[in-house]
């Protein structure tokens, strides 16, 4: 048995896992090949050798456009390897608020696992990032020395990556999470859900979505075979759940609105999910109505996991095993669970504490809360804070905005936000950059966006929408809508009109427009 000293870095812990697994499969590709630990790490070293003659290393961030390909994992480790954090974009972004995401991160070169897409190329050009096509370059990329690069100076302080989420004020906002941050999450995923060699990770996740943290890195650093699905695949119920059972997957991670979809369309049945053990969910609540159905298929052979975890903190921090007797009234979400043992966490009412079974924010205190918004130190310094019951120990806090009640039994019930922050289709949206997009149209003259509940779990993003010109229709918001923001952040409803209803303070009345 090789015995490994403490790993300072996420390289070096791909290289530990590649010295004990080498010739297990660390990728199952949609046609079945097989790629190792030991040819995974071979590209990924020589990609590291290319980024270093391009004049990137520790420090620098590098952009990403990844198709899940084998090329694209082995670039995100590159990353790792010679210390620049990764940014992983989502090409479905127009091309305006690409724009603002690297204007934010401001990345030393944009590399494609492929072909540069139009938007990648435009929003590159308008900054002057380079941009570099794996493709192209693979034939230098090949020659290069296969060993593993020096990576000895690289600490658990540097950035791993940078995630983007939505922002309050119309401008995204980029999560850095450190390379300690990573290594802890990766052992508390090794100790909970029993994840290592002989596992299949089904990739379900998009690699700039926050749940894809656990797939890539609960996968490739605990010896187990990563299977990416797709985003031709997702789009496909029947075609993702073939890919799932022919590549033998054995753990599920994806937020509730995935798995609700693949049940009303009937591609989960009875004699799918043949191989996998773990069903693991989270980013959004699951109602339990829902959850019950799921339950009925596969809870004789599948664990139910429900998680919870902000981007700030590393992807998933609680945990709760779901049982029958959990589901047995049939209505609300199931509890949030119990933070992770190595977390601290305090249930605040602003600075001071709250009485047991009081709602209050859950502010979070351990290993896995991030270094904070990349480029952003006002946002930072709101969000990431001293804790304030401490307040001569220095000890930093998350408040993560997440307003919750502890239970006798000490599990945790999310009930709320304490903001204009929503989960939809389970992606975090700040309403206020919907409203920040409205405003920037010519034509509106005032707008406020709501979120509409209908049942527990879901809702709509409705938009109430001023405007000076009478005959500007839905259709034209939508369209115009659609050059600065993702499809997940377009309004499931609009409601035109000349004038907002305003209260006593001639504010727009929120409140009034929540009840419509």
């Amino acid at each position: 048995m090789i015995k490994e000293k403490y790993q300072y870095n996420l390289g070096q812990a791909f290289e530990a896992t590649v010295r004990r697994q080498g010739e297990l499969p660390a990728i199952r590709t949609s046609s079945g090949t097989d790629i190792s630990y030991a040819q995974l790490s071979a590209l990924a070293n020589q990609i590291s050798r290319w980024l270093l003659s391009q004049n990137v290393g520790r420090g620098n961030v590098i952009a990403l456009q990844n198709a899940k390909t084998p090329e694209g994992y082995a670039t995100m480790l590159a990353c790792l390897k010679i210390g620049s954090a990764y940014v992983n974009l989502d090409i479905k972004n127009p091309p305006q608020r690409l724009g603002r995401i690297l204007s934010v991160c401001r990345p030393t070169l944009i590399v494609c696992d492929n072909t540069p897409v139009t938007c990648v190329s435009e929003a590159a050009e308008q900054l002057s990032i380079p941009v570099y096509s794996l493709r192209e370059c693979m034939v230098d990329i090949q020659s290069l020395d296969t060993a593993d690069v020096d990576i000895r100076g690289l600490t658990g302080t540097d950035p791993a990556y940078v995630m983007f989420t939505s922002g309050s004020t119309g401008l995204p906002k980029g999560v850095a999470i450190s390379h300690a941050n990573v290594l802890n999450f990766i052992a508390w995923s090794r100790t909970v859900f029993q994840i290592g060699p002989g596992d299949v990770v089904a990739g379900v996740n998009p690699v700039y979505f926050d749940n894809s943290v656990f797939d890539f890195y609960s996968a490739l650093f605990n010896g187990a075979c990563l299977a990416p699905i797709t985003a031709a695949e997702r789009g496909d119920g029947k075609a993702t759940i073939r890919q799932v059972d022919e590549a033998g997957c054995t753990v599920w991670f994806s937020v509730p609105s995935l798995l609700i979809y693949l049940m009303t369309m009937k591609s989960l049945r009875p004699e799918t999910f043949r191989s996998v053990r773990a069903i693991v969910f989270g980013g959004e609540g699951y109602p339990k109505a829902e959850l019950s159905k799921l339950f009925v298929l596969f809870g004789e052979r599948c664990a139910f996991f429900n998680v919870y975890g902000p981007t700030e903190c590393t992807c998933i921090c609680s945990v709760f095993q779901v049982s029958a007797a959990d589901l047995g009234e049939g209505h609300g979400l199931a509890p949030l669970g119990q933070i992770a043992e190595n977390f601290s966490y305090l249930i605040l009412d602003g600075e001071s504490g709250v009485a047991p079974g009081q709602v209050g924010e859950l502010c979070l205190i351990g290993p896995q809360v991030g270094l904070g918004y990349y480029n952003d130190l006002e946002r930072t310094r709101a969000a990431f804070v001293q804790n304030p019951l401490e307040p001569n120990l220095p000890q930093k806090m998350y408040r993560s905005g997440d307003l919750v009640r502890e239970g006798s039994n000490g599990l945790l019930h999310f009930v709320g936000r304490k903001d204009n922050q929503i989960k939809h289709m389970g992606y975090r949206i700040e309403l206020e950059e919907i409203e920040a997009a409205l405003n920037s149209l010519a034509y509106v003259r005032q707008s406020a966006v709501v979120y509409k509940r209908i049942r527990d779990g879901f809702g709509h993003i409705v938009a109430y929408v001023a405007v000076g010109d009478c005959t500007v229709q839905d259709n034209r918001l939508i369209r115009d809508l659609q050059n600065s923001l993702p499809s997940y952040m377009i309004p499931n409803r609009t409601v035109i009109s000349s004038e907002l209803p305003k209260n006593a303070n001639g504010k727009v009345d929120r409140t009034y427009l929540k009840e419509l």
